[in-house]
């Protein structure tokens, strides 16, 4: 029955809008001025409106402890509401910027511009402190907020410190996500929910709902499992990779929100690149890295592993290709032997002193020339190699049979290998069934279970220009973005706070944040980890130093110079006169020591500094801090650079210590001055060793890296499956419009002019009136199907779970069919946008309710989708089923919220389309039900067009064929002509031919009817439409009218191309090439006014589909000849609008 209430459903669309502003020209209330905001915001969470944020408390808490309690509580309300987390993360890093703006200001220099020293009586001023500030890194202020580009340019130079003082990495290792091979975490959130239920029962939607459901604990868990990964296998006796000395790693977030592991990984006693014999460097590497696919037989589950996550496609997905190559990432690799490290020929870039200028350019160019013709050649003799590698028919037992077979010598192909690679590379030993393998570590991966990949680090360059980079990135985007708000903010006459509240303004309305990365940040995971603490030692005498607070300043002295905070070079000048530390330097007291606060200053190791200092104390957990410096140039600033090596490794008591009387410049002092009965240089130096020991080979690297930014094509080569993830979540991220930027933060705002502008209001699509009618104008049949299927939404949505409906709607022409699609399509989705994942978690523009057809043009006659197109489904439905591959992801990312299937002409579908449709509902959505658990409405009449060729339809039952239909499906049928009320008798007629057998005669009625139409073909206008029974026929039918009756008509001939095997791209073929009997023609003739069909689907959404009819209204002549393009005026005003819009 019709429920009583679908009325004021439809009615509370309501017909009039009305834009109403109560608030317009007020000045905007900052979030935490507002009482009770948060259980305003937040009633399900908050019923008593009680223990809110701003609650009085007796022990205050900050909103990081506070939302941390919230978010790990028992209670999982707050956890498992999106809309709350992030709320969270806002009100977090807004008191987070609040603050440390107000930090910022007390930054600055010692002296004024004009050469003044700063007093009390300055800092107390505030239009003085304004004119004080000297702060040119306008982003610094963001370094505290992690996640932001101020936080990893940080991290970027904590890591370059690290690796100048304890020397390049041996490893650089990434760990993917992959919660849905994880058990425990689905397992553990079902248990927060009182649920009980096994990993391996779940479908693959069931599952994403769970974890979707809880971001928090699944954030928690990632960070459980990569601690355990660190402690109980990498650091542990069990030594997977060798004994770990060091380590640092960073967690990254890809743009669908997984988190993902970039490491850097110090082995101790490892070889070096250089250093060692190459072949203690390839034993060294083939111990701990692998690429070989495991047996099947003797370890089944790590061969399972790497079937699944370690596997490069054959197929490449879309971020493969760019260039003219056929796969970025380097895939197939090239089979070896055994490992080597590829020594390609260099440049001598060495230029003799009688030599001219002219010709060391003319010996140079002469030497990239050559070594670019090497490499060229050298391609051409792997082509083949590669070729053979790609061909998934092809088999070869070894290398030398695979050499062989490509009349290669093994000579021949290593010489190649040699001469191929730009640089030095590890060239991994690999079997030629082993060439789409990504490189893993065998414990590791077993533990892992996730893509990861592992490399072991070549030479100082490569470290710091590719891996650091890498593993320090930021947001590239975010960052070019704060560059040009910066250069604006620049340009406008505003003071120093007001320019930091901008910047963080426009980097709060531009940031793009998942839950699991919300979650990170809010709750103070960690988002990088190092196994040594980093420390910035200031020793620039102009450098910035940081105020009292003004609680302070306001009991002092007003003419009182006193008005810094002591750093780390203050306490080190006031450390105890003992042996110990009299010949210690500030490198060294930086690295051993700590300084100690609170309660810490109570510890029996603690140690008194002189003039009231404070109290430090050895460093005994870990190892000694890694020490940071601003870098000079010793030609462009040589007293700042010599003063910073002075003041870093030569013990001292004062700066006065630094320079003398006699050597009144720091180069000086440093050159020729004597301590202790040694030469300073020789002191410092010596020092110097144990903290930039690795930094004069890597100088250059890292500053090519500040100046030119990251190479981030050389990232393709480090961690590939992961880049491969990361660049198809960027193709899948649609262009931020400027309007989408979202509304002002108050606490960022400054003042403005007013002004006034009206909100943009949209329109429903389908308006009250309209979708009431629409209903009103079902029949009794129709009605029935409408509200079965409304019902079992409703059910899906209040929880029940309903067991999926198969419904086939048949009927005759003007039954009414396609009105039927329509009501059902718009109400299912509006009931199916009220599930929990639409309501609180889902993109709504994706589709609650598929609408698809076999063809393009009954798909753009519904509003749909081809179901090749939507399904990505081959051209060949041949058996075996071929799977998605990497375009898995994207295609669950779009249809993970449908819950129904309409399939239009269902008569066209064959039972091989039909079950290639299962089968893919299945692989997208984990479950084994038909279609993966997807209700389908099977819409059509099998008395009108068959599907192509020799297939039968569905309904024809044959025991040895797959069969979905005859068990699966209900039938209803409708009966009454509704369509063409104004043309009964012509409607009744093709329902009775519909049914019509052979041997029956027809009616009287319906002769005299058809014979009404019949005309001869002589007496035709010619450029009516005709039909044919063959292609033939028409092509005669088509030339012979637009000969007689178009003068001007021209020919065209097709252009052919062919996709070239080895890059994925189309290459032309010059000349004719005879093609199979469904390509295009090789020649039409067009003219002016001609009326012309498509024959192919272009664009179904936008109308552009196979029998698409239209005219040609222009013809664009190309210089110096041929068409260069075709201007068509489509009868369907509706289609080509989007193509349209392009030119």
């Amino acid at each position: 029955m019709q429920p009583p209430d679908i009325a004021q459903e439809i009615l509370s669309y309501g017909d009039g809008v009305f834009s109403v502003a109560p608030a317009q020209g007020n000045k905007p209330v900052g979030f935490f001025s507002i009482p009770k905001l948060e259980a305003m915001a937040f009633p399900v969470q908050f019923p008593t409106g009680e223990n809110t944020l701003d609650e009085a408390r007796t022990v205050s808490l900050s909103p990081s402890l506070y939302f941390n309690s919230r978010l790990f509580a028992a209670d999982t309300r707050f956890a498992s509401d999106q809309s709350y987390l992030f709320f969270a993360q806002f009100v977090t890093e807004t008191h987070l910027a609040t603050n440390s703006m107000s930090i910022q200001m007390r930054k600055g220099k010692s002296k004024t511009r004009d050469g003044r020293r700063i007093n009390n009586v300055m800092l107390q001023d505030k239009d003085e402190v304004e004119q004080l500030i000297m702060n040119q890194d306008a982003t610094r202020f963001m370094q505290p907020l992690r996640g932001t580009p101020a936080y990893w340019n940080k991290t970027l130079k904590d890591v370059h410190a690290m690796v100048r003082q304890i020397g390049k990495p041996t490893f650089f290792a990434t760990f993917s996500a992959a919660e849905m091979r994880w058990p425990e975490f689905i397992e553990v959130i079902k248990a927060q929910q009182g649920e009980q239920g096994l990993f391996s029962d779940l479908d693959w939607k069931t599952k994403c709902d769970i974890l979707r459901s809880n971001p928090v604990t699944v954030m928690r868990m990632f960070e459980k499992r990569v601690e355990a990964l660190m402690t109980n296998l990498i650091l542990s006796p069990a030594r997977p990779i060798g004994e770990v000395e060091d380590y640092f790693y960073r967690v990254e977030f890809q743009a669908r929100g997984s988190p993902h592991i970039h490491m850097l990984i110090w082995i101790k006693d490892s070889p070096k690149f250089e250093e060692d014999p190459d072949s203690h460097i390839m034993e060294f590497i083939d111990r701990y890295i692998s690429c070989k696919m495991p047996d099947p037989d003797t370890d089944p589950e790590l061969h399972k592993i790497v079937s699944e996550v370690q596997v490069h496609s054959r197929k490449h997905s879309k971020s493969c290709k760019k260039g003219n190559v056929a796969c970025r990432f380097g895939f197939p690799k090239l089979p070896m032997d055994k490992t080597f490290i590829t020594r390609p020929p260099t440049i001598n870039y060495h230029q003799k002193e009688d030599q001219d200028d002219a010709d060391f350019e003319a010996q140079i160019a002469e030497q990239k020339k050559a070594l670019a013709e090497n490499q060229k050649l050298a391609k051409r003799t792997l082509q083949p190699v590669r070729d053979l590698l790609m061909d998934p028919g092809a088999s070869f037992s070894s290398l030398t049979d695979l050499l062989c077979q490509c009349n290669l010598t093994y000579e021949q192909y290593f010489a190649a290998a040699q001469r191929l690679a730009n640089n030095h590379v590890v060239m991994l030993r690999r079997h030629p069934n082993d060439c789409w393998v990504n490189a893993y570590n065998p414990d590791l991966l077993r533990a892992w279970n996730a893509n990861m990949d592992i490399q072991y680090v070549i030479d100082d360059y490569s470290c710091i220009m590719y891996m650091m980079s890498y593993v320090a990135k930021p947001e590239h985007e975010m960052t070019e973005f704060l560059k040009n708000v910066i250069k604006d903010v620049k340009k406008s006459d505003v003071n120093k706070r007001d320019e930091m509240k901008q910047i963080m303004q426009a980097y709060s309305k531009h940031r793009e944040v998942s839950a699991q990365e919300a979650v990170a940040r809010t709750c103070s995971l960690r988002l990088k980890k190092c196994s040594r603490s980093v420390l910035f030692i200031q020793t620039d005498e102009e450098g910035l130093k940081m105020s009292h607070p003004m609680s302070r300043l306001v009991g002092m002295e007003p003419g009182s110079e006193d008005v810094w905070m002591s750093g780390l070079p203050e306490k080190y000048v006031n450390r105890p006169l003992t042996r110990e530390f009299e010949r210690m330097c500030l490198a060294e007291f930086a690295s051993d020591y700590r300084v100690l606060y609170g309660q810490q200053r109570e510890s029996p190791n603690a140690i008194l500094l002189l003039n009231d200092q404070g109290f430090i104390q050895k460093r005994t957990v870990g190892k000694p801090a890694i020490i940071r410096f601003t870098r000079f140039s010793e030609e462009k600033t040589p007293e700042k650079f010599y003063r910073r090596l002075l003041k870093l490794y030569l013990p001292h008591r004062s700066d006065a210590d630094l320079r003398d009387e006699a050597h009144p410049t720091y180069e000086e002092f440093y050159r020729c001055s004597e301590k202790w009965g040694t030469r300073v240089e020789v002191i410092v130096g010596h020092n110097k060793k144990r903290y930039e020991g690795q930094g004069k080979n890597m100088e250059a690297a890292f500053q090519q890296l500040q100046v030119c930014g990251p190479l981030v094509n050389a990232w393709n080569s480090f961690a590939p499956e992961i880049e491969v993830d990361r660049l198809e979540c960027l193709a899948e991220c649609e262009p931020r419009e400027q309007d989408q930027n979202g509304e002002d933060v108050p606490e960022f705002g400054t003042k403005k002019d007013k002004g006034s502008s009206m909100p943009r209001i949209d329109a429903p699509e389908l308006s009250p009136d309209f979708v009431r009618k629409m209903y009103q104008s079902l029949n009794e049949t129709q009605a029935s199907v409408f509200y079965s299927v409304r019902q079992w939404c409703f059910e899906q949505v209040w929880g029940h779970n309903p067991e999926p409906f198969y419904y086939f709607l048949s009927g005759g022409a003007g039954c009414g069919k396609s009105h039927v699609i329509k009501c059902i399509h718009h109400e299912a989705t509006r009931i199916l946008r009220e599930l929990p994942r639409f309501r609180d978690h889902a993109d709504m523009s994706q589709p609650a309710v598929l609408l698809t057809a076999f063809t393009g043009t009954a798909a753009f006659n519904i509003s749909g989708n081809t179901l090749h197109s939507i399904l990505k489904l081959p051209r060949s439905l041949k058996p075996p089923y071929q799977g998605l591959g990497n375009a898995l992801d994207e295609v669950r990312a779009t249809l993970a919220n449908a819950e129904i299937l309409i399939i239009d002409e269902i008569s066209m579908v064959s039972k091989e389309l039909f079950a290639y449709v299962h089968w893919r509902f299945q692989q997208i959505r984990g479950n084994r039900k038909p279609f993966g658990g997807m209700s389908v409405l099977a819409v059509g009449d099998f008395y009108q067009l068959p599907p192509l060729g020799k297939a039968k339809p569905l309904c024809v039952y044959e025991e040895t064929e797959f069969d979905l239909w005859k068990d699966n499906f209900k039938m209803v049928t409708l009966t009454e002509i509704m369509r063409q009320k104004d043309d009964r008798a012509f409607a009744e007629l093709l329902n009775r031919l519909r049914v019509k057998q052979k041997e029956d005669p027809l009616l009287d009625e319906d002769r005299l009817l058809l014979t009404q139409a019949v005309a001869d073909s002589q007496h035709c206008p010619a450029l009516t439409l005709h039909i044919y029974a063959t292609n033939k026929e028409v092509d005669r039918h088509n030339a012979d009218i637009v000969s007689a009756c178009y003068e001007d008509a021209i020919g065209i001939a097709a252009r052919d191309f062919r996709k070239d095997p080895r890059t994925g791209c189309m290459t032309f073929v010059s000349g004719e090439i005879k093609g199979h009997k469904r390509d295009l023609p090789d020649n039409i003739m067009a003219a002016q006014g001609v009326r012309v069909m498509l024959i192919r689907n272009l664009d179904v959404e936008d109308g552009l589909v196979n029998g698409t009819f239209g005219t040609i209204s222009n013809i664009v002549i190309r210089e110096p000849g041929g068409v260069k393009m075709i201007g068509l005026l489509l009868d369907n005003p509706t289609a080509g609008q989007r193509f349209r819009k392009k030119f």
